[in-house]
Order: structure tokens, then sequence, then C-alpha cells
């Protein structure tokens, strides 16, 4: 039981870090993005965890050439989410 409060705690805390980040909050409100999370099976995709199902996912593919989009998801540093 308290694992779970744990992992959720930590999910919470990695969301706030998340929101904090400015690149983060410009590569989200792009509206290309925004259009890709309304996808439910782009949200499944998502939420498998599976990087390379995710990373597959036709929409997300096309996306991620759009040299707009691009440039804001190269902004991005997982690590810095992680700590």
């Amino acid at each position: 039981m308290f694992d779970k409060l744990n992992s959720m705690g930590d999910w919470l805390q990695t969301l706030q870090r998340l929101m904090e980040n400015d690149d983060f909050r410009a590569f989200i409100s792009h509206p290309k993005v925004r259009e890709l999370l309304k996808d439910p099976e782009f949200m499944e995709s998502l939420k498998s965890k599976d990087r390379d199902r995710l990373l597959k996912h036709p929409k997300f593919a096309v996306l991620r050439t759009d040299p707009e989009v691009a440039a804001l998801l190269a902004k991005l540093n997982p690590q810095s989410f992680l700590q």
C-alpha cells in the first residue's frame, strides 16, 4: 500500500518539475502536440511506458519530423525531470 503512495508521490513530484520547466511547457503547449494528446491510441502508448511502442506510434513519428516540434523536443532534457 505504501509503495503505491510512494510511487504516486514520485509521479506528482516529477509532474511538478515538468510543469516548472519552460521547455516542457512550450512543447506540451504546441497545438500539434495538444492534438496528439487527444488521440486515445497514442495515450495508451504513453501509459504503457513502452518507449519503443511510443516512438513507433505513427502520429508521433510524423510529429517528430515537424521542424517546430522537433526543435522543442530537442530542448527537453529528461534527466532534469528525474532528479
